[in-house]
């Protein structure tokens, strides 16, 4: 009786785990009418329900500032959405007003040049036609440049989000445990057929693993299978575990790595088979 009314009492729990509740208020007013052989059963019952009842509170509460949190974040991009619009219409305004006062200007120059019809005058005016014209066109290739950047800026940090998205969601690569190390296999189809470049799907697992491991000790070594000379199969084994630990290095781990390839060293399955070939392919990544 006493943790159900601490429970009730607690304000920020107010209305969470309701249903929870009333069956652990249910099982706590049971004991009192109940024979005594049968309390202490019904005592642990109700334990259990009043447990539980404060555990679905907690989850509530946890929900309900989860999607507090959602919305807050939901009204911050609009209002920056806005605000961005804004600065571009008041930007666009100033280039339009600016535009229309420097021709402005510029039939000014002309027709004061038409009236004074003298040599001096006119040559005056066009050079200074032209200063104008060349400044107009030094200040919007700045303001294009700054744009440019601008965008470069917006794309980088959009495609940050979608990697660390991707990686929050994406599944470690297998693992399996080797004396007190944990080794990690990427499988060959993580590359493309003959080069170093991982797709998609592997550069979001790796970022992943590097959110795991932190600051841990790395081996990273490239395998290849038996097909091909042993020269290009150990640069391109090699060339392979060098972009897997860049891709770690760049996601966040910070520990002390090694790279190697070994070709078609150490082969996992029988290369007489595509199947066995496919598993020889792949990079190991052991953490320390």
């Amino acid at each position: 009786q006493a943790e159900l009314s601490r429970l009730d009492a607690d304000a920020q729990l107010a209305g969470m785990g309701d249903l929870e509740r009333l069956k652990a208020s249910q099982a706590v007013q049971a004991i009192a009418s109940a024979p005594s052989r049968e309390r202490p059963g019904l005592i642990y019952i109700a334990e259990q329900r009043v447990r539980a009842a404060a555990a679905a509170a907690q989850a509530d509460a946890l929900a309900a500032q989860s999607m507090a949190l959602d919305r807050e974040r939901d009204q911050i991009l609009v209002d920056a959405s806005r605000r961005e619009a804004e600065a571009a219409r008041r930007e666009a305004e100033r280039l339009r007003t600016q535009n229309l006062a420097r021709q402005e200007e510029a039939a000014r120059l002309v027709e004061q040049a038409e009236i004074e019809r003298t040599a001096r005058a006119e040559t005056f005016a066009l050079a200074e036609q032209a200063r104008a014209e060349a400044e107009q066109a030094r200040r919007l290739a700045a303001t294009r440049a700054r744009e440019a950047a601008l965008a470069r800026e917006e794309a980088e940090l959009a495609s940050a989000l979608v990697a660390e998205a991707m990686a929050a969601d994406a599944p470690l690569p297998p693992s399996r445990q080797v004396g007190g190390a944990t080794v990690y296999t990427l499988a060959g189809s993580a590359f493309a057929s003959g080069r170093a470049t991982l797709n998609t799907e592997a550069n979001a697992s790796l970022r992943r693993l590097a959110m795991e491991i932190g600051g841990r000790s790395l081996r990273i070594v490239g395998f290849t299978d038996s097909q091909g000379s042993a020269s290009a199969n150990e640069t391109l084994s090699k060339r392979r575990a060098d972009a897997v630990a860049a891709i770690l290095k760049e996601s966040g781990a910070s520990g002390s790595i090694v790279t190697e390839g070994r070709g078609a060293a150490d082969p996992v399955a029988d290369n007489a088979t595509a199947e066995g070939r496919a598993r020889n392919r792949r990079v190991e990544i052991t953490v320390r």
